[in-house]
């Protein structure tokens, strides 16, 4: 593997390895689309995730884990307020950056996640001009049962003027409106076979491609992959900054 560019044997097609600042000076994200982070636990979306949403205004991080020390360092470190409840008459400008993180100590929280956070989906969708980041699609689908309100997002929030950015460790698993309807991908090494198989059903990107080159990413390296323009490029985000892990 060639430092600067992967060769694909197939089709000759290259995709180019490049430093993490280049990648920075190049990315351009617009309020109104979509991101998705997909690759398994460890990997580094949520140091990705970390390092995006301070780029948009008014954001909105739902929490769903029982304790989450990396989340509570990020909310500290830039400014966000923990909220254990939705409050629709807050507006935007009086609290920006929001954790919403209900309770989650319990076997049946989900029932006061799933209220929770349909509550603040449907205002903010009203609202509109959101940054809407979810750490875990699968158990927000899966579990808490809001595969709707997602889907709804993803095919109609762009108009509202609203970001959704979404990370799954389960590509399979997950709705397939993620893949045509986020306009920036990032994904990470990935060897199971139900996920490429995921990939591979997709028509609106290289699958192919795409698997290739899953197969070989060097470990914490990320493809990225704008959906509109088809452009891929490889990089590695740095560690977390201390005070975000």
């Amino acid at each position: 593997m060639s430092l600067d560019t992967l060769t694909l044997d197939t089709n000759s097609a290259e995709v180019p390895m490049v430093p993490w600042q280049d990648f920075v000076e190049a990315f351009q994200w617009s309020q109104g689309e979509h991101v998705a982070l997909i690759g398994p636990t460890g990997s580094g979306k949520t140091n990705l995730a970390y390092w995006l949403l301070p780029k948009r205004r008014y954001i909105v991080v739902f929490g769903t884990k029982p304790k989450d020390p990396s989340l509570v360092a990020f909310g500290k470190h830039n400014g966000f307020q923990i909220l254990r409840t939705w409050n629709p008459k807050t507006t935007a400008q009086r609290e920006p950056r929001r954790i919403l993180w209900p309770d989650a100590s319990n076997l049946d929280s989900d029932r006061v996640q799933r209220s929770v956070f349909s509550m603040a989906m449907a205002h903010m969708y009203r609202q509109g001009g959101w940054c809407l980041y979810i750490d875990e699609l699968w158990y927000l689908c899966q579990i808490l049962g809001l595969t709707k309100a997602v889907k709804v997002y993803l095919l109609q929030a762009r108009a509202m003027e609203i970001s959704l950015v979404v990370a799954t460790q389960r590509p399979a698993w997950v709705p397939v409106e993620v893949y045509d309807q986020s306009t920036h991908l990032f994904f990470w090494r990935d060897s199971d076979s139900r996920n490429l198989r995921r990939l591979a059903e997709l028509s609106v990107i290289n699958a192919e491609t795409i698997m290739w080159v899953l197969a070989r990413l060097p470990k914490y390296h990320v493809l990225y992959v704008n959906t509109r323009t088809g452009e891929m490029m490889i990089t590695r985000p740095p560690a977390p900054e201390k005070g975000n892990k």
